[in-house]
């Protein structure tokens, strides 16, 4: 029984640090938005925020979806000439 408490004591430790890291790797995220666009957050509303990440994802869906459309297929050297 002890050692079942062992393994559920670990399991929750282990949720603990992946919850501690993903909340690092976010707001690590953010400051690196915040200093590459230069934005005022302190003046920042929540709507303006939100607003404002939808542009930069539909950015980042116009910039895939024109690559997607840019690529070419690789051609297989051995195949050719």
């Amino acid at each position: 029984m002890t050692n079942i408490s062992k393994k559920l004591e670990q399991i929750e430790r282990l949720k603990k640090e992946l919850s501690e890291e993903k909340e690092r790797i976010e707001n690590t995220l953010g400051k690196e938005i915040i200093n590459q666009f230069g934005l005022n957050y302190e003046s920042l509303t929540k709507s303006e925020i939100k607003e404002f990440v939808e542009n930069l994802k539909d950015i980042y869906e116009i910039m895939n979806e024109d690559q997607s459309s840019n690529s070419v297929p690789s051609v297989d050297s051995s195949s050719v000439g």
